[in-house]
Parts: structure tokens; C-alpha cells; sequence
């Protein structure tokens, strides 16, 4: 149900060209690769601007609690992280600056007492103390500075004013503790305006501001989100999309070149793209699989037009031992009449049953299946057919029959060997021999006549469709042409091999090898 209601949402992203999907992809991609990044370099900063202030903020503490004991101000009036002194007994007393000027001066505005201190907002007037801060023991070695982590009040006891930024209620903030050297009393009360406290060392709270990591962190993502992260995902997109287009046009001149072919020019070929790519394997591939379909056309073609050629001969035979007759139908013996027609007729219909086996052999679709057929047996049956020669024919002779299972259809392979001893009949003077031997994997058919023999140039040429090499021979004795072109279609159908080889000394003759490969689990020895 799910994926029912997500498709049509999808439609238009299928629907797309693969230019708009490529842009859409790397502005995607861009969008969350910029939103990541900015993410991060705002957290860098931050933590960046975070270490710059702590530092800024433990030199401010270490001025500020070497001031108070000797009744001085060496720090600056501009002086932004605010603190709080820390009595020995736990009061908290707000800092008043000795010249009247400076961040910790505490007025009268508008009749109500205003601070421009940031801690002084939470401590209030009179300061009420924090229980997260402790004095320092009187104890502890002068210039050690600690540190402390508290959550400031959920609101402020006094105005917020805005020159100390932005507000911290309800923060987990950073305070830095330092204890001062022994403070006389007037000392103290010149920091404190609080007259008669007995001489004590003071703890000094002293904040780090993180307003300013706040406020550079807030700047820097709000650029890169706001400015950089649009026009970089315009970019990328705007290359993705010129990449994209460079990249398909050998796609295109492929399909320019397909469509020429397509129309007819099947002797073109589509163009090879000079890098070592996906596109150009499959141009490569494309202009192979254009090579075998020229091929197979002109094969085709070729075919057609020997089969047509071998078809008119009988066929004008056929008509012409009956229209005779008919023109002249006294003195005619339409017995003889009616056997000669017939005679043509089965070679018409031996040719029309070798074409259609021929192209059932060459549609060979998926693995041999079926149980594997002993190539000794059917040679055997075929030369026991043979084993007593007519008057005018040659002897047969089995000279070796190993066992040798072999895949395939035995109606398939008892043709390929009736062919091949039909073919030997046929040129043998006296005698032909044959053997079925196991070698390396295959069975191994060899036919061997002592006839005038093949030449080297026609042994590749003889296995042709309608290729004859005797001219002379007569059509009725020598066949259609199509019996070797048949042995090799079989061969190559179950993935082996047929040729013509040099004949056995000392010659003249012929030598037909035929090589299959042995079935499955068949020992590859006798």
C-alpha cells in the first residue's frame, strides 16, 4: 500500500531526463553537504571563540584579584565578563569599581538601582549568594585559578541591560574561581562598600561570556546557510547539468549512428568514443553486435537467394515432365510420367526438410538438456548400415569406437553422421574409414576417404550453404549443398567443432574431424 501511494509522487521524477535528474541529484547532494559543513564550521567556531574568551577570561580574574588587595585598578573599564566576590563566610558581595567608571559601576536610574554587570542581573541588590559558590578555603595557595559549572536563575533580579548582550536565564554557564591575598579592611571596603569586614582573602567568580562564541557562530552559519549554500547548490547544479550533457554525446551520436542503420545503412557503424568508458564498451559492443546482424543479413539474403536458385531446377523440371505431356498427351506412358514427377518431388522435398533443419539447428536457445548420446553407437549403426558395399561404392571400416557420451539430440547427431558418410561415399574410390576417439575432453569423430582429396583453399569454403567444389558432379548425385553446412551447424550447436585436415600419408584423399565436447560427468578417458 505504501509503494502504491509513493508512485505517483515518483511519476514525474521517471518521467524527467537524465540531465534534470543528474542537476536534482547534485543539488540534493550539495544542499545537505553544504547544511552538514555549515554545521560543522559553526560548532568550530564556536568552540574557537569559546578557548579565546576562557583565555581572555582567566587574565581578567588574575587582574582583577591582584587589584583588590592592594586597592588599585589595572583593569579596563571596557572589561565585558562580569564577576562576583566571595566572602570567607559564604556572603556574596557585589563589586563597586574605586573610580566610579567601569563594567561593574552599579546607579540609580529612573528610581529603581540599575547594573550594567551581567552576574550583578542574577545577584541582585542586596547580592543574594549562590549555593554553586563556595568560598576558597583561606588556605590555598595564592594564583591557583579553578574552575565551575552552575545553571543561572530562570530570570533576573534586576534589568537586564541590553549593553552586557544577550540575556543568560535558565544557561549552564562557565565560572572561573581565584582567591585573593590577605585584603586589609579598608581595601575591602573600598571594593565592597561594605564597612568593618575583619582583612580575609576573597574569592573572585568571574564569568565567561559565551555570548560572543554565540554571536560569531550565529554570523557564520547564517552566511553559509543564507548565501553560500544557495548559490553553491545553483552551482552544482548548473555543472551537473553541462557535465551531464558533455557526458551523453557519445550517447547521442550513438543513437544518430542507430538510426541511420536502422533505416538501412547496416554496412555503418555507430562512433567509438576515445575514452576508456562505459560508453565506449558500449559502442564497441553495439558496433560487434551491428557486425554479426550485417553478417547474418547477407546470410540470410544469400541463402534466400541459393535456396531459390536450387529451388527452380526441380521446379521447372517438375512442371516441364508435366506440361510436356500434357501438350502431347498421345503415345505418353503416364506411369513413367507420374515417377519422374514424383522423383523430383522428394528432391524438393529433401531440400525443404535440410533448410528447415539448418535453421532449427542455428536457433539454439538456452543448455543442452536430456540424456547425453553415445557418439561409438551411432557411428557404429551407421557403418553397419554401410558394411556391405554395392558394386560401385566404397567399403566402409570402423577402425576405433571408444565410448564417448556426448550432449545433444540423437536425431541431431545420427544426421551430422550420415552426412559425413554420405559425403565420403560420394568422392571415396574404394574404401572409407572411421574412428571415434576421447582426447582432452572430447569426443573425436574422424572421417577419412581415399577420393581426389580437398585443397587447403576450399576447406574452410566447402562448409558453406549450396558450395559445391566438383562442377561437373550432377545435381542428383551430389546433393544440395546443404550437408556439410549441416554437420558444422550441429557441431557448433552443442559447442563443438567440424573441419577438413590434411589426409593421412601417403595420400591423395579426404580427412573430416568433428570434435564434441564429452556430457557431464563422462570420463575423459576410454
Amino acid at each position: 500500500m505504501r509503494a502504491d501511494r509513493l508512485r505517483p509522487l515518483l511519476r514525474p521524477w521517471h518521467r524527467s531526463s537524465l540531465r534534470v535528474r543528474a542537476a536534482l541529484g547534485a543539488a540534493l547532494a550539495s544542499v545537505l553537504a553544504f547544511s552538514v559543513a555549515s554545521l560543522w564550521v559553526g560548532g568550530a567556531v564556536h568552540d574557537q571563540w569559546t578557548a579565546v574568551t576562557e583565555k581572555q577570561a582567566r587574565e581578567s580574574v588574575r587582574l582583577v584579584a591582584h587589584d583588590i588587595p592592594t586597592g588599585t585598578q589595572t583593569w579596563g573599564s571596557t572589561l565585558k565578563e562580569s564577576f562576583l566576590l566571595v566572602l570567607a563566610d559564604g556572603n556574596v558581595a557585589f563589586p563597586a569599581s574605586p573610580d566610579g567608571r567601569g563594567s561593574i559601576t552599579t546607579y540609580r536610574n529612573q528610581g529603581s538601582v540599575q547594573a550594567n554587570t551581567l552576574l550583578g542581573e542574577y545577584a541582585g541588590l542586596p547580592p543574594e549568594p549562590f549555593a554553586a559558590l563556595p568560598p576558597y578555603p583561606q588556605d590555598v595557595p595564592t594564583g591557583q585559578t579553578g574552575q565551575v559549572r552552575i545553571t543561572l536563575p530562570d530570570h533576573t533580579r534586576l534589568f537586564h541591560w541590553p549593553a552586557n548582550g544577550p540575556s543568560l536565564v535558565s544557561r549552564d554557564v562557565t565560572l572561573l574561581k581565584q582567591v585573593t591575598d590577605q585584603a586589609s579592611s579598608e581595601a575591602l571596603e573600598t571594593y565592597t562598600g561594605i564597612a568593618g569586614l575583619p582583612a580575609q582573602r576573597v574569592t573572585v567568580y568571574l564569568l565567561v561570556n559565551p555570548t560572543s562564541a554565540d554571536q560569531a557562530e550565529d554570523r557564520i552559519t547564517g552566511i553559509l546557510l543564507r548565501y553560500v549554500l544557495p548559490a553553491a547548490t545553483l552551482f552544482t547544479a548548473l555543472i551537473a547539468w553541462l557535465v551531464t550533457g558533455l557526458a551523453l554525446r557519445p550517447v547521442e551520436s550513438i543513437r544518430r549512428g542507430m538510426a541511420r542503420i536502422g533505416a538501412g545503412a547496416f554496412h555503418e557503424r555507430v562512433p567509438v568514443p576515445p575514452s576508456r568508458d562505459a560508453i565506449a564498451r558500449l559502442a564497441e559492443t553495439t558496433n560487434t553486435t551491428l557486425g554479426r546482424l550485417e553478417h547474418a543479413i547477407d546470410e540470410q539474403r544469400r541463402l534466400v537467394s541459393d535456396a531459390s536458385h536450387e529451388l527452380r531446377s526441380p521446379l521447372a523440371a517438375l512442371r516441364n515432365s508435366l506440361e510436356v505431356p500434357l501438350a502431347h498427351p498421345a503415345g505418353v506412358e503416364w506411369p513413367q510420367v507420374v515417377r519422374d514427377a514424383l522423383t523430383d518431388t522428394e528432391r524438393l522435398q529433401l531440400l525443404t526438410d535440410d533448410l528447415l533443419l539448418l535453421a532449427a539447428v542455428e536457433e539454439r536457445s538456452g543448455p543442452l538438456g536430456g540424456e547425453p548420446v553415445d557418439l561409438a553407437d551411432l557411428v557404429g549403426e551407421q557403418v553397419a548400415e554401410r558394411a556391405h558395399p554395392s558394386a560401385d561404392g566404397p567399403a566402409f571400416l570402423a577402425v576405433s569406437l571408444e565410448p564417448a557420451p556426448v550432449p545433444g539430440s540423437e536425431l541431431r547427431l545420427g544426421r551430422l553422421v550420415r552426412n559425413l558418410l554420405d559425403n565420403a561415399a560420394r568422392h571415396a574410390r574404394t574404401a572409407v574409414a572411421v574412428s571415434v576417439t576421447v582426447e582432452d575432453g572430447h569426443a573425436v569423430l574422424t572421417v577419412t576417404d581415399d577420393g581426389p582429396g580437398i585443397p587447403p583453399e576450399d576447406r574452410e569454403r566447402i562448409f558453406d550453404r549450396f558450395v559445391r567444389l566438383d562442377d561437373a558432379r550432377s545435381r542428383d548425385a551430389g546433393g544440395a549443398g546443404l550437408g556439410l553446412a549441416l554437420v558444422r551447424s550441429i557441431a557448433r550447436g552443442v559447442d563443438g567443432t567440424a573441419a577438413f585436415t590434411d589426409p593421412p600419408p601417403p595420400g591423395p584423399g579426404a580427412r573430416a574431424v568433428v570434435r564434441l565436447p564429452l556430457a557431464a560427468g563422462a570420463p575423459d578417458t576410454p
